[in-house]
Parts: structure tokens; sequence; C-alpha cells
């Protein structure tokens, strides 16, 4: 199956492949903010906070347009699902995003970097729960 037909047919490809994407470009555009103004944020502890709602409200606003792009028969009540999904699933991945990108500020890696490594390694571990809970429950389906 070519990609671009699993993405549209696979809702265990496109739902991963969206919430990936959409992770990857709130991360990196994260990066650049928090690298941009860091020197301006009083403590790494505001620097963590930033990073967790600049992250988030970029996420979120990549994934509902990915989403009804790939699943726009399902309508909204589907993007509802999906992200009621993610918000249940944020707690986690705020805390592994934050913890870890709170260390690597502490340990003197580049704000920018330290959101990148962080955030993405955030991504997988979520990614992986979510899609073995996903897979059992029929959220893929």
């Amino acid at each position: 199956m070519q990609p671009l037909s699993r993405y549209k047919t696979s809702r265990l490809w496109n739902i991963n492949a969206n919430i990936v994407l959409a992770d990857i470009v709130s991360t990196a555009a994260t990066a650049l903010v928090i690298e941009a103004v860091h020197a301006k944020l009083l403590s790494h502890l505001v620097i963590v906070t930033v990073t967790a709602i600049v992250d988030g409200t970029i996420s979120l606003g990549v994934f509902a347009v990915l989403h009804t792009y790939a699943n726009r028969d399902r309508g909204m009540k589907d993007l509802f699902r999906v992200q009621l999904h993610r918000w249940i699933l944020s707690p986690l991945h705020y805390l592994v995003g934050s913890g870890l990108q709170f260390m690597l500020l502490a340990a003197g890696v580049r704000a920018g970097i330290g959101v990148l490594l962080a955030y993405l390694s955030a991504v997988a571990i979520v990614r992986t729960i979510h899609s073995l809970y996903g897979r059992k429950s029929g959220l893929f389906h």
C-alpha cells in the first residue's frame, strides 16, 4: 500500500502520523521561540512552563488541521474524540518533556536543543502508549 493511501485509509497510521507531525512542527517552532527568548525568562521553571504552553498550543492547532484533512468524512466528533485522548495523555507527555527539559537546562544544555531532545523523547514514549491503547480499545478502527 502506498504511503498516502495508507495515510488516508489506516486510522492507526493517520492518527499517529498526524500527531507525530504536529508534535515535530510544534517542537521545532517552540525550540526556536525558546531559544530566542530564554535569556529574558527568569528561571528554568519559567522556561519549562512557557515551553509547555507554546508547544501545546501549536500542537493542538496543527493536529486539528491534519486530522480534519485525513478524516473529513468522520466529522468534528471524531476530532474531539482523538483530541480528548491527547488531553488525557498530555500530563504524561508534559511530565516527560518538561522533566527532561528541566534536567537538560540544569546540565547546561542550550535551551532550544533541550526542547528538541526532551519533547521528541516525550512524543516517542506517548505515541507508543497511545498506539497500544488505541489498538486494544478500537480507537484505530
